[in-house]
């Protein structure tokens, strides 16, 4: 069975118009050509398609079942090619990007809202993990691109800053700290202190740990919790304070008070869109831009 798409478009052409002349002029080619491509078909599948007498044409019960199924066939392969295109420039598919808590609950929603306004083809599947847990994915191919707390440096892995913001405490309104414009970590290291778990904010927790011993303390935590609701939870409960990069838009004042932290040397957390260097997919770098367009935007530094 040798025939191809356009054997396949002549025939629904000439199907549809009923008329080879007509046919010929839609398809911007000579009638003969046409005749001969639709003969060919009917060769090639041993079947009669058209009933053609010297006043009409008329398609056979073959014909007219062809004619449905060469519809949906041509209709497919515009569709796959139009898709395929769009693969290629970066404009089609699915993106899997990894974020940690800190960039969760403003900087990815800002460069996703963005992206998709800009990209509508391209779908995001979005999921936590902390910062080494995305290296890992990123490596073996199970997330596109990742968000990571602090700097980081690997053969396999490209990354690029995006945006940098400060540790500040949160606390809660009635607090006898929120009376003071800044604090100290030596104010802080007096309050029952609330942090993420070493497992669920490994780097975020690190540096706040060096925060305080860069300021002669050493940290005590009064409470863990995995998660930022569970902790702001706690905080406003009473049970004691915690540290963050910003205030969460979710909070506001009424429920959660910030405070900027004054060290000898600025606690700045940078944040760094990563993925895997031996990848050039276009979605990628147009992500990656993206990324770079929005966290310049960002009122942290």
């Amino acid at each position: 069975m040798h025939f191809d798409l356009k054997h396949l478009s002549t025939f629904v052409a000439v199907a549809e118009e009923l008329n080879f002349h007509r046919a010929a002029e839609r398809l911007a080619m000579a009638q003969p050509a046409v005749s001969r491509l639709v003969q060919e078909l009917e060769t090639r599948l041993g079947l009669k398609l058209l009933e053609r007498t010297t006043r009409s044409v008329r398609l056979t019960g073959a014909g007219r079942y062809l004619l449905g199924e060469s519809r949906q066939i041509l209709n497919r392969m515009e569709v796959a090619e139009h898709t395929a295109r769009m693969l290629d420039a970066g404009t089609k598919g699915v993106l899997r990007v990894g974020y940690t808590t800190i960039t969760g609950h403003s900087l990815v929603p800002d460069i996703s809202l963005e992206f998709r306004n800009e990209n509508p083809q391209i779908k995001l599947d979005l999921s936590y993990h902390s910062s080494p847990a995305q290296r890992d994915l990123i490596i073996r191919d199970e997330i596109d691109i990742g968000f990571l707390v602090g700097s980081f440096k690997s053969p396999e892995i490209e990354t690029c800053l995006v945006a940098t913001h400060p540790v500040i405490a949160l606390l809660p309104p009635d607090h006898p700290l929120c009376e003071k414009a800044e604090l100290t970590v030596a104010d802080l290291v007096k309050e029952p202190l609330i942090i993420g778990t070493d497992a669920e904010w490994p780097t975020f927790r690190r540096i706040v740990v060096d925060m305080f011993q860069k300021e002669g303390h050493i940290i005590q935590v009064a409470q863990e919790a995995t998660s930022l609701l569970g902790i702001l939870g706690l905080v406003t409960a009473g049970m004691g304070i915690t540290m963050f990069c910003g205030l969460p838009r979710f909070c506001g004042s009424e429920a959660i008070v910030s405070r900027p932290i004054r060290t000898k040397t600025p606690v700045i957390v940078e944040t760094h869109v990563a993925w895997k260097r031996s990848k050039t997919s276009k979605t990628i770098h147009r992500f990656v831009a993206t990324s770079q367009k929005v966290g310049r935007r960002q009122l942290w530094n």
